[in-house]
């Protein structure tokens, strides 16, 4: 099992434009990944501009298969246009 964190900063004035493409990548995930076992974008509280992905998967195959993905891909190339800085992801192994 592997967990995952990921943390992205948006720039100030395209949260709707993130927010729209990070839904549309957990759907797509969800749908088509079959060990990815959890796959949510959130927002923080106190600041919609930084979304975090929690994500799990079966094995780091999985998470690899993941990271190839055309549609993760689309969504990376998407996203650079709306992010102030590159992610922060952190894998995580259970205890």
């Amino acid at each position: 099992m592997i967990g995952l964190v990921a943390v992205l900063k948006v720039t100030s004035g395209k949260e709707k434009e993130a927010l729209e493409s990070c839904r549309q990548i957990a759907g797509e995930v969800n749908k088509k990944e079959k060990g990815c076992l959890l796959y949510e974008p959130y927002t923080a509280r106190d600041n919609p501009s930084e979304i975090y992905f929690l994500e799990k998967y079966a094995a780091m195959e999985d998470l690899e298969e993941h990271r190839q993905s055309k549609h993760y891909q689309e969504f990376k190339e998407k996203m650079k246009d709306v992010l102030a800085e590159p992610p922060t992801v952190t894998v995580l192994h259970p205890v």
